[in-house]
């Protein structure tokens, strides 16, 4: 089995897929640097998720910022990426929310039903994970929500600030909590779509 190792500028600075497929063909294992990176780009996360899930090779991520980690718990919990963190553990309880990543580079949060009264808002871990990505867009999916409590609203706020400036749409948003929002001026924080 072949080993081989390269940094996440090298990686990014080709095609992607065509990158990682060929080094993975050998049924290789791949070790990819982050070092320099505080935020993993999404885009090249959805690559290597499909590509860990298809190939015979295997994935390790080094290097990861503690905010990178947070991430990689939330969006792959089922590991499929090794990461070079022997602290790192299951996740915690099951999250009251679904994120899916695009190759396109943008990522998606599916709010489930009852998110507003779901305990797990109140831990910084519950927004705090987006820091570690870089996402060139951000889709909050409220189809689900009818009306917003203010939990879910002071979620939506640190979700947005964590994911960085102008990156958060709210998709899929009903009548109702397009008036709350509205009501309490936060419409012109957050992009309503």
């Amino acid at each position: 089995m072949t080993i081989t190792s390269i940094t996440l500028t090298e990686l990014l600075s080709g095609d992607i897929r065509t990158r990682l497929a060929g080094l993975l063909a050998a049924r290789a294992t791949v070790t990819i640097s982050c070092h320099d990176a505080e935020r993993l780009p999404v885009a090249m996360l959805a690559i290597a998720l499909d590509l860990a899930a298809t190939t015979g090779g295997f994935l390790r991520l080094e290097g990861l910022s503690s905010h990178a980690l947070k991430a990689l718990q939330v969006i792959d919990p089922e590991r499929r990426l090794a990461v070079d963190d022997p602290g790192r553990v299951a996740p915690f309880g099951e999250r009251p929310y679904l994120v899916s990543l695009s190759a396109d580079g943008s990522l998606r949060v599916a709010l489930g039903k009852g998110i507003g009264q779901h305990p797990h808002l109140t831990e910084p871990a519950s927004y705090d994970w987006i820091r570690g990505l870089d996402a060139s867009a951000v889709e909050v999916d409220l189809v689900h929500i009818e009306h917003l409590n203010s939990l879910l609203v002071a979620w939506l706020l640190q979700l947005n600030q964590s994911a960085g400036p102008g990156r958060c749409r709210l998709v899929q948003v009903g009548r109702q909590a397009t008036a709350q929002l509205s009501q309490l001026r936060l419409d012109h924080l957050l992009n309503i779509r």
